[in-house]
């Protein structure tokens, strides 16, 4: 987590140089339901990081000043179901929330066969308890990221809406050269906006890697920047 602190605040600083009129918030992300390519628990497809590891990430993310997000891949479980898992931890208030559509999969499909997907009326019910969450508890609003690199993975996009204490990210996933990315940002973000805007970078599969300049001078410009 050190080593990983470090080269986050590297980054960190490469972004403020970028566009040094937005302040930046360093967060991990850690993966707290991982799908799976057999049935593993109850059938789900998933393998749950068990509470105690996450709860030192959050600790160590709460000493350190930064954010941390709990990424939930679902399975062949439910999102809210996904979301009580965590919600001792989600009811902290550096501690938010990011779904996977690509490993929510159907009867009969396997994650890392199949694409998966989520509907509007399930991010909306994660948006309305995660709203819930910070009127009851007195807590600053939670950011929600929804990751998604096809059309598909979001079904009826057009539906969706912000809802008063929670900060939705759709944020533009995949690897590939820098043209590839901008085209895919331009469809998922720039052509079908919902609230905040978000971009993935993959340190091993861009090639050549987009830099902090390139990414910030996309249309729009992201909020929300993850590595991998």
């Amino acid at each position: 987590k050190e080593e990983l602190l470090r080269l986050l605040r590297q980054e960190a600083a490469n972004y403020e140089a970028a566009d040094p009129s937005r302040p930046v918030i360093p967060a991990f992300e850690v993966i707290a339901t991982v799908a799976q390519d057999w049935p593993a628990q109850d059938g789900q497809y998933l393998l749950d990081t068990d509470l105690e590891t996450l709860a030192e990430y959050a600790d160590f993310a709460e000493a350190n000043g930064i954010l941390l997000f709990l990424d939930l891949q679902i399975g062949r479980n439910t999102v809210a179901a996904e979301i009580e898992k965590v919600r001792p931890l989600l009811e902290r208030p550096h501690v938010h929330l990011a779904l996977d559509p690509e490993f929510a999969i159907a009867e009969g499909q396997t994650p890392g066969t199949h694409i998966g997907e989520v509907t509007a009326e399930q991010i909306r019910g994660a948006q309305e308890t995660l709203a819930a969450m910070v009127r009851d508890l007195g807590l600053p609003p939670k950011v929600l990221i929804v990751h998604q690199f096809r059309e598909d993975m979001i079904l009826g996009k057009e539906r969706l809406a912000p809802v008063p204490g929670v900060q939705l990210v759709i944020e533009s996933d995949g690897f590939g050269s820098p043209d590839l990315k901008r085209e895919v940002y331009a469809i998922l973000i720039q052509n079908q906006p919902v609230e905040y805007s978000g971009v993935k970078l993959f340190y091993k599969q861009d090639v050549p890697l987009m830099s902090p300049a390139e990414i910030v001078a996309l249309d729009p410009s992201p909020h929300l920047v993850i590595y991998q």
